[in-house]
């Protein structure tokens, strides 16, 4: 507001100055303009309403990862459920939850079709799968065909009802399998768990990749969470033949985006004809076959997050190497 002479002066000329801004609802938990909002008023979300359940539940776990991707189709779901797996194999306890609600995959990847969610007195609970992951998704509760046509508000309390209300009990890692690009399903996570440890973002070495993987990347900057790093998927293909590890397209482009943003580059992951099979048929490669090229470069990605995440907080400060490495 301007001083009140100024006031005065400015009234005789038919000028009102006022300091609101007319286009806000004070509704911070829905608003777009959440991150880049600098009124200290919208900090105070995380103290209101029902909030304060999700950050209840989400104090039982001790690490926090996103996995995101710019575009479709770069492989970023089969990324989470190896990356799960590897977790697992390495002995921590593990949870998925797939924030894909149009297009949720991760109980096919882990052989979970078929199985519902159950209510139990503690909220929902989690299936169970291989190694014992926990997977919550859209389609543990709906058939795999169903279409879910919901907007803004819906998708905001499936959000909330898969954060505060399910029963995910005392875990070493949740990776939240975020939808392509910067839909407000991502950001409503980055929202409802505001202590996330980190978020991994996926692309793969064409160029169309790189520059949505860019937007990805930044908005987690945006919404001040720490990007880990980037992982380039699909990056060379290994010949069934000779084993060798040929590139049909470019390679280079997630260390490129990496090195542009100033954020680690974690490695490439070959293609295999073996994954896709081992994806429909409900087992991660990591588990299958750890000897793989893909594997390997799949736990050389997990041992550099494990030691990213938890050696910043003083914790399993072992070091081990995953079997395979």
């Amino acid at each position: 507001m301007v001083d009140q002479e100024g006031r005065m002066k400015e009234e005789k000329k038919g000028i009102i100055a006022i300091n609101v801004d007319l286009n806000c609802t004070l509704m911070c938990e829905s608003c777009e303009k959440f991150f880049k909002c600098k009124n200290p008023e919208r900090l105070k979300i995380f103290d209101r309403r029902r909030m304060a359940k999700a950050k209840e539940t989400m104090a039982k776990i001790k690490y926090k990862i996103a996995i995101c991707a710019g575009k479709g189709g770069v492989g970023k779901s089969t990324v989470t459920v190896n990356m799960a797996a590897a977790l697992a194999m390495k002995g921590r306890k593990v949870a998925i939850l797939d924030q894909d609600l149009d297009g949720p995959c991760i109980p096919r990847m882990l052989g979970l079709l078929g199985k519902k969610l159950n209510m139990g007195r503690k909220g929902i609970i989690p299936v169970e799968g291989l190694l014992g992951i926990k997977v919550i998704s859209m389609s543990l509760i709906r058939g795999e065909d169903d279409t879910t046509t919901w907007f803004h508000e819906l998708r905001r309390n499936a959000t909330e009802e898969f954060i505060a209300h399910v029963d995910y009990g005392e875990l070493d890692y949740l990776l939240v399998d975020l939808p392509p690009g910067t839909s407000s399903d991502a950001v409503n996570i980055m929202e409802y768990i505001p202590d996330l440890d980190g978020t991994v973002v996926v692309t793969n070495p064409t160029w169309v990749s790189q520059i949505v993987a860019r937007r990805a990347t930044l908005m987690a900057l945006e919404g001040g969470v720490n990007v880990l790093g980037v992982v380039e998927n699909m990056s060379g293909f290994v010949c069934p033949g000779c084993s060798e590890v040929h590139y049909l397209m470019k390679k280079g482009g997630g260390e490129r985006v990496a090195e542009e943003l100033e954020v680690p580059f974690l490695g490439r992951i070959p293609l295999d004809p073996v994954i896709s099979k081992l994806s429909d048929g409900g087992t991660p490669y990591v588990y299958e076959f750890p000897e793989s090229e893909p594997a390997k470069a799949m736990f050389n990605i997990v041992n550099q997050i494990v030691n990213q995440v938890e050696e910043l907080v003083g914790l399993w400060k072992d070091k081990d190497n995953i079997a395979g490495v």
